[in-house]
């Protein structure tokens, strides 16, 4: 496994705005699956896949964000 990742369970979601992220890419992933495989859930997929994630069956990874050298902003010279 790459040492920028690390794939997470969520059940750890740290708080409810990354928890519905995390649940909307799984309803995303889910959606597609049964759009390619015709399966059907039986429920609206958002809500399946906000169950799931509440379960802590989905898994996710947080991705590094390269760094980026600090752009240096010119401060205006004052005039006396």
């Amino acid at each position: 496994m790459d040492s920028k990742t690390n794939v997470l369970r969520s059940s750890n979601v740290p708080n409810k705005y990354e928890l519905i992220i995390v649940a909307a890419k799984e309803a995303r992933r889910i959606n597609e699956l049964s759009r390619q495989t015709g399966l059907n859930l039986g429920g609206k997929v958002t809500n399946v896949a906000l169950e799931e994630a509440l379960k802590g069956h989905v898994l996710y990874r947080y991705e590094d964000i390269p760094e980026t050298e600090p752009v240096e902003t010119a401060s205006p010279e004052s005039e006396e």
